[in-house]
């Protein structure tokens, strides 16, 4: 990565994380009713991962944070109404964030059911063959996620018929309450490409250049028409599964061994020592989030909820 792709996968790590912090407490004081499923600590992964994509490509995000969406470039303020139930969101305050749907940065959303995007993105893929172009598809997904029988069909089709989707897994060490070791038998997650006769590589989550690395090879590979492959990064959710969980099942002293190697305080360390970022560029990178946030939360109040009848708008195409 170059300079200017370091400072920008810096910036948006800075503005998913400020955006996070603002919506859990406008959850807290009941100024937000939607659900949230906090990201902090995969910021790294998610930013680094969508900047080897192309504008043209498509995306499925999973149900982990709002940096997906920042990476991609969608709205501050679109998201915020999505979060809230309103008009100016992207679903029109019908789906909430894990329904943000944005088609023109090749965002198709997300299932309700954990696994159903792996139908989509081998769908998605396979429109791209049909088409003869040259896109590619990024699917994330979890670890707990990766034992759904999507996870292996899915993959199986992809691999048989060479189609361009990278299937990424943010392995965080948990699927919801659930350790990965007592519901995955292989100790990574790509150790299962071998299955299906494809590339598969595991790399630290946390690590923005390693992220973005893995995902470009396997990008360009997919593009030039030679398949999909399966990644792995292996990362941290160092909040609960959702905003106001009580964690009971994991320890403090885990989740405080894993403040400690915190993505955003360890690539902004990198970055200075690498003379890249300097304390202006932070401040003036801190100051932007902020007043992005601002005006997006000002703009999400004023937008309306959806009228009752138009509950079966946009319900075909």
């Amino acid at each position: 990565m170059d300079k200017k792709l370091k400072l920008e996968i810096y910036r948006k790590m800075l503005l998913s994380r400020r955006l996070e912090e603002r919506i859990a407490e406008l959850i807290k004081a009941g100024q937000a009713g939607g659900f949230m499923h906090p990201g902090v600590g995969q910021e790294a992964l998610q930013v680094a991962a969508i900047a080897a994509l192309r504008p043209d490509d498509y995306l499925l995000y999973a149900h982990r944070g709002v940096a997906y969406w920042v990476a991609r470039g969608i709205p501050i303020e679109k998201i915020l109404c999505d979060l809230a139930g309103k008009e100016g969101g992207t679903n029109h305050g019908k789906g909430g964030v894990m329904r943000v749907v944005y088609p023109q940065l090749g965002v198709l959303g997300e299932s309700g059911t954990l696994g159903g995007c792996f139908p989509i993105a081998a769908g998605a893929g396979l429109s791209i063959r049909v088409k003869g172009e040259d896109k590619v598809v990024l699917c994330f997904f979890g670890d707990g996620t990766s034992n759904r029988g999507t996870f292996h069909e899915a993959l199986n089709l992809c691999a048989v018929r060479k189609l361009p989707v990278v299937f990424l897994c943010e392995n965080n060490g948990w699927a919801v309450s659930t350790p990965t070791e007592k519901s995955t038998a292989v100790k990574d997650i790509a150790m299962r490409a071998a299955g299906y006769n494809v590339p598969g590589k595991t790399v630290d989550g946390n690590d923005p250049e390693a992220v973005y690395d893995a995902v470009k090879e396997a990008v360009d590979r997919a593009r030039q028409g030679n398949g999909p492959s399966l990644l792995e990064g292996k990362t941290y959710r160092l909040w609960g599964h959702w905003v106001g969980d009580p964690e009971d099942y994991r320890s403090r002293e885990e989740v405080e061994k894993h403040w400690r190697s915190d993505p955003l305080p360890r690539f902004e360390e990198k970055l200075a020592g690498e003379k890249i970022l300097t304390e202006k560029i932070k401040a003036e990178f801190e100051a932007e989030a902020m007043a992005t946030i601002d005006r997006a939360v000002e703009f999400s109040r004023s937008q309306p909820h959806p009228k009752p009848e138009s509950a079966l708008d946009d319900v075909f195409a």
